[in-house]
């Protein structure tokens, strides 16, 4: 088998063509907004381990985690390869540790309320446990960041979806975090997910019974994710849903017409989020943070330009990136490689936002994790 079966063309890192997005229609997805305590109750926890600490030497946090996607990834792809395929796969280039130039936001988060950077490593359903953890001395524990690039609320039906992504979605993400880990009510949890849902929905404009289909699993999946840790005594959320598509790399530089068919589906898919988040907020009582890319990125990115000065460049990618053309991939050697492209100059890698097509450079991460810093801790603060 020497290609890769095509199989990462259903991991949603492949995004969409502008001419898929020329008749767009309204999808109008449904689901159950109605609380369910019995989510996420019947998984097996006998052999979580507790890796809480002391809250007072961590700005009132007893913990850390991260659930998502290619934005907080940190070796979990290539993780969730091996670990699925017995496949070897590597970043390489500009692509740093995971899909960036440097450490992510999550990554970066984790350092600044004072947390292991050891124990922030990936874990997944199938991982064992390899983390060495001080309240177990002959034991390992499992690493705090389940997040995987190409991860999806949706759950696919093709072959190769199943195949190395069926392990990998949100919901399987909070379930083997309630296996894996004792949750604590002080535990702090970063989940961003919904970019690659956005993606395959996009790509498949024209089939409206595809396109309710994804948004509506991924819907019933953030929710079921949620209530999976909520049900297990997480009492403390930060939430980013997907960022506004129009102004990422990919798609600023389409027509009207694209764009807003695009910021159609983009619309509903972040309406639908909040709705969710409101009604859980409700029930449990303001534990979620939703902090809004859709309408927070513009923002972001303004804030970047400010804070880099002249030179600074919030719409084109710094690299040429295979991640978004992974098909022709040879399965003997899986390489996920980021290059400056020619007319970037090198040495002005820190004015860029973007590194490729959809995700921010160690700069950008270092912007957005100090927003989340300073909102978690404001959030929080008297708790």
């Amino acid at each position: 088998m020497k290609k890769l079966l095509g199989f990462l063309s259903s991991v949603s890192l492949t995004v969409s063509t502008a001419s898929s997005v020329i008749a767009c229609t309204p999808i109008q997805a449904n689901v159950s907004f109605e609380k369910d305590y019995t989510i996420g109750k019947n998984l097996d926890k006998s052999n979580a381990k507790d890796t809480s600490s002391d809250p007072e030497k961590h700005f009132g946090f007893s913990n850390f985690f991260t659930l998502g996607d290619s934005l907080s990834d940190n070796y979990g792809l290539t993780t969730i390869i091996k670990d699925e395929l017995g496949a070897n796969a590597k970043m390489t280039g500009e692509y740093k540790e995971g899909f960036s130039n440097g450490p992510t936001a999550a990554r970066l988060v984790n350092s600044a309320l004072g947390f292991s950077s050891e124990e922030f490593v990936t874990s997944n359903i199938i991982h064992k446990a390899d983390v060495t953890n001080e309240k177990y001395k002959d034991t390992k524990v499992w690493g705090k960041n389940y997040s995987i690039g190409g991860a999806t609320a949706f759950v696919s039906d093709g072959v190769a979806g199943k195949l190395l992504m069926g392990n990998t979605g949100i919901y399987k993400q909070a379930q083997a975090l309630v296996q894996q880990q004792v949750i604590n009510d002080k535990d702090l949890f970063f989940i961003e997910i919904g970019g690659n849902d956005l993606f395959e929905m996009l790509g498949n404009i024209n089939d409206y019974n595809h396109q309710v289909s994804v948004m509506n699993q991924a819907l019933e999946n953030i929710k079921n994710a949620f209530y999976t840790l909520l049900n297990n005594g997480a009492r403390r959320i930060v939430f980013a849903a997907p960022p506004k598509m129009t102004i990422i790399p990919r798609f600023n530089k389409e027509n009207d017409e694209v764009k807003k068919n695009i910021e159609r589906v983009n619309k509903e898919f972040d309406v639908k989020i909040s709705k969710i988040v409101k009604k859980i907020n409700e029930s449990f009582g303001d534990v979620i943070l939703e902090y809004n890319l859709y309408l927070e990125l513009e923002n972001i990115l303004n804030g970047f330009k400010k804070e880099i000065g002249n030179g600074a460049n919030t719409t084109d990618a710094l690299c040429k990136s295979n991640a978004f053309n992974l098909g022709d991939m040879d399965f003997s050697n899986i390489e996920l490689n980021a290059q400056i492209k020619d007319e970037n100059n090198k040495g002005k890698e820190d004015n860029f936002f973007f590194i490729d097509e959809v995700h921010p450079t160690k700069k950008g991460h270092e912007y957005v994790s100090k927003i989340l810093i300073d909102i978690v801790k404001e959030k929080w603060k008297s708790n």
